[in-house]
C-alpha cells in the first residue's frame, strides 16, 4: 500500500509532513562530509548551522550571494572576537555554495532551522525545518521598519 502524503495546516503555514524526498536528505547528501568534521554533537550542529546557511544562500539569485556572504562573515567576527578563521569559513562557505548549485540546482527551498541528532556514539541523524514559500519567513521573523 502507498504510503500517503499528509498535508497539515498551521496557522498560516502549510506543512508537508511527509516529500517525496526530504530535505533532510538533501542536506545529508551535500554537506555530510563537512558536517563529519565535527567530533561531537556540539560541533557537529555548528557545521549543520554553517552548511545551511551556504545552501541558504545559494538559493539567493547570483546578484545577492555576494552581500549576503559578506553579511554572514561580519555576522560570524561579531559573535566570535578573537577567532581568526574567518578565511577559512568564507572559503568553505563559497565551496558549499557552488556545491549545492551543481547538485539541485533547481531545489530552492529555504531552509528555516535544522538539528543534529544523536542516535549513538557515531551515528547522528538530521532533522531539517524548511519552506518552499520564502515570503513565510517574514511572517516568522519579525523585521526591522
Amino acid at each position: 500500500m502507498k504510503k500517503r502524503r499528509k498535508i497539515r495546516k498551521s496557522k498560516n503555514f502549510l506543512i508537508n509532513a511527509s516529500p517525496k524526498i526530504k530535505m533532510s536528505e538533501f542536506i545529508a547528501e551535500y554537506a555530510s562530509d563537512y558536517i563529519n568534521m565535527g567530533s561531537d554533537t556540539e560541533e557537529r550542529q555548528s557545521y549543520l548551522n554553517g552548511a545551511c546557511t551556504a545552501w541558504n544562500i545559494a538559493v539567493l539569485p547570483e546578484h545577492l550571494r555576494k552581500k549576503a556572504l559578506k553579511k554572514n562573515l561580519e555576522e560570524y567576527r561579531r559573535l566570535n572576537p578573537g577567532i581568526d578563521d574567518s578565511d577559512e569559513l568564507m572559503h568553505d562557505m563559497k565551496i558549499l555554495i557552488q556545491k549545492k548549485i551543481k547538485m539541485f540546482p533547481n531545489e530552492k527551498k529555504v531552509i528555516l532551522d535544522a538539528f543534529v541528532e544523536p542516535i549513538n556514539d557515531t551515528q547522528y541523524r538530521i532533522r531539517v525545518v524548511s519552506t518552499d514559500k520564502p515570503e513565510q519567513v517574514k511572517q516568522m521573523i519579525p523585521l526591522p521598519t
